[in-house]
C-alpha cells in the first residue's frame, strides 16, 4: 500500500522540526462565531502548531490565542493593486498571519468554499493588497523555502523554526519576574 503525499502542512512541520502534540480544537464552534467555515489546511495548521512565530518573524493566528486570534478585516476596494476580488464596495478578509514588519496575511472570505479562498497580503497598510492563488499552509512552505517568494523568509534564515504563543508568553513572564522583582 502506497502512503499519501505530505501535505504542506506536514512538509512545514518537516522544515521546523516542531514535534509537539497536536491539539484539538472545537471547530464547529470557532466556525460558528466567525460565521465562516475555515480551509482544511489551516485546521490542520492550526491543531499542528496552535499560535506562535516562524522564525521569529511570521506570526500564525489561531483560535482561542490570547494575542494571535483570527481577526476580520474589511477593506476598502481601493486598496488593490491588482486581481481585485468581485462584490460591493467593501471586501471581507480573514487575516490569519502578520509579519513582526507589519505585513498582513488573509484571506478572501467571500466564496462559501474556504477551500477556495485565494490569499491577499500586503507589506503594511499603506501599501495596495496582492493576491496568491496557494493554501495558508503551502504559502507558510514557500515563504520559509523559496528565496524569491515576495514575503521570503528564506533569503534570511538556513533552518527554520517555530516558537509557540505559549512559550513567548513564559519568556516574557520569566523576563518580567527576572527585571522587575517587585510586585
Amino acid at each position: 500500500m502506497e502512503s499519501a503525499e505530505p501535505s504542506w502542512a506536514d512538509e512545514v512541520v518537516a522544515l521546523t522540526g516542531w514535534r509537539k502534540e497536536r491539539r484539538l480544537l472545537d471547530w464547529e464552534s470557532v466556525e460558528r462565531e466567525l460565521g465562516l467555515r475555515l480551509p482544511l489546511d489551516y485546521k490542520q495548521l492550526a491543531e499542528t502548531f496552535g499560535a506562535g512565530t516562524f522564525d521569529d518573524d511570521l506570526d500564525i493566528c489561531a483560535p482561542g490565542a490570547r494575542h494571535l486570534a483570527l481577526n476580520l478585516i474589511i477593506a476598502d476596494r481601493a486598496q488593490f493593486a491588482s486581481s481585485t476580488p468581485v462584490g460591493g464596495p467593501t471586501i471581507r478578509f480573514l487575516q490569519w498571519a502578520m509579519t513582526s514588519a507589519g505585513h498582513s496575511f488573509c484571506w478572501h472570505v467571500e466564496d462559501p468554499d474556504p477551500e477556495k479562498w485565494p490569499i491577499f497580503a500586503r507589506s503594511d497598510k499603506w501599501e495596495p493588497w496582492e493576491r496568491f492563488d496557494s493554501s495558508a499552509a503551502e504559502f507558510i512552505h514557500r515563504m520559509l523555502t523559496d528565496p524569491k517568494h515576495p514575503y521570503s523568509l528564506a533569503e534570511h534564515f538556513e533552518s527554520h523554526w517555530f516558537t509557540s504563543a505559549e512559550q513567548v508568553e513564559e519568556a516574557e513572564d520569566a523576563f518580567w519576574d527576572e527585571y522587575h522583582p517587585y510586585p
